[in-house]
């Protein structure tokens, strides 16, 4: 099949990281897989193996399949020849979502509640495909470091609202006096518009570290520092962080959002209705005193991510568009 999906760029985004790795995963197959952005130059933060090419290029050839999970592009997904569209849903809510899930494309979803969302509001099918995590990048490492501190990870995106890392904060700053070890181990990379230094923005009285710019081959050594990793994400399709964290046998503590397919309350996490700090606080605490109930819900859970690599999305995805 030829294959093509639109982005507004290539950058460090979990939403970019999806195309990078599925396109992979196709090529791999045999599959032809074009990236269109409108600057047209390939990635140089993650291997792709797939073409890419310039928007000024998209009406140069039919393909066979045609995806785009970006609304400020959407008005460029018409200019691309395929026989088959999906819009592949990566974000709730969004001032153009009923447009689009009333517009006769086809629709997938990155997550469970991602699609439920979508079938509830508008009454209309929208596909799973949740996923994923690449295990050649995020595994656990051979042996846990040796530490006198209490090491919570946690995303450091902090001028995305929506990320939740403020609550994050605010919840482990509760627990500073009672546990004086605690350290907090952030990372982030610089992309989008707002390229401002997140460091400076961190408000808390634990000792941190902030990992800006890490290489992708060192992610699984940033997550192997870890003896939490807590997540406090709203509106989320899937939880990139997330799943990584349990790929690399870390316990979590996290919300709902973006992880409705793996991460179950006192199975594979710790799982808070909302991300309020009072409640994350709680869930922190519990998994600061019981060294068991990490480790049990640390391989609960890299079990249970392992259903969600890439490769196995690749396969749902390739045997729905060979479907009539």
């Amino acid at each position: 099949m030829k294959i093509a999906a639109l982005l507004p760029h290539v950058q460090v985004f979990g939403g970019v990281r999806r195309y990078l790795e599925l396109g992979n995963q196709f090529v791999r197959r045999g599959h032809d897989f074009t990236l269109f952005h409108p600057a047209g130059g390939p990635p140089d933060w993650l291997q792709f193996e797939g073409r890419t090419r310039p928007f000024s290029a998209l009406g140069d050839e039919p393909f066979d399949v045609g995806l785009c999970s970006e609304y400020s592009i959407l008005d460029r997904f018409p200019s691309l020849p395929a026989r088959r569209k999906f819009f592949y849903f990566v974000l709730e809510g969004h001032a153009r979502e009923k447009e689009v899930a009333r517009s006769g494309l086809g629709l997938l979803a990155n997550s469970e509640g991602l699609a439920r969302r979508i079938e509830r509001r508008y009454g209309v099918e929208c596909r799973r495909a949740p996923g994923g995590v690449n295990p050649d990048l995020f595994y656990p490492l051979p042996e846990r470091p040796h530490r006198d501190t209490f090491n919570i990870l946690c995303y450091g995106r902090i001028i995305k609202r929506r990320k939740g890392i403020r609550y994050i904060l605010e919840a482990v700053d509760g627990l500073a006096g009672r546990f004086p070890n605690l350290r907090l181990i952030l990372f982030d990379t610089l992309v989008g518009e707002d390229r401002r230094d997140p460091r400076p923005l961190i408000r808390t009285r634990v000792p941190f570290d902030f990992h800006l710019g890490l290489a992708q081959d060192r992610m699984a050594w940033l997550f192997g520092q870890a003896d939490l990793f807590v997540s406090a994400e709203l509106r989320a399709g899937w939880s990139n962080t997330t799943a990584e964290a349990m790929a690399c046998r870390v316990p979590v503590v996290c919300t709902p959002s973006g992880t409705r397919d793996f991460a179950f309350d006192g199975r594979t996490a710790l799982v808070t209705p909302l991300p309020m700090p009072f409640l994350l606080r709680r869930r922190i605490r519990r998994m600061i005193e019981d060294a068991s109930l990490r480790d049990r819900l640390a391989e609960a859970g890299y079990r249970t991510i392992g259903e969600f690599t890439w490769s196995s999305l690749a396969e749902k995805l390739l045997a729905l568009f060979s479907s009539n």
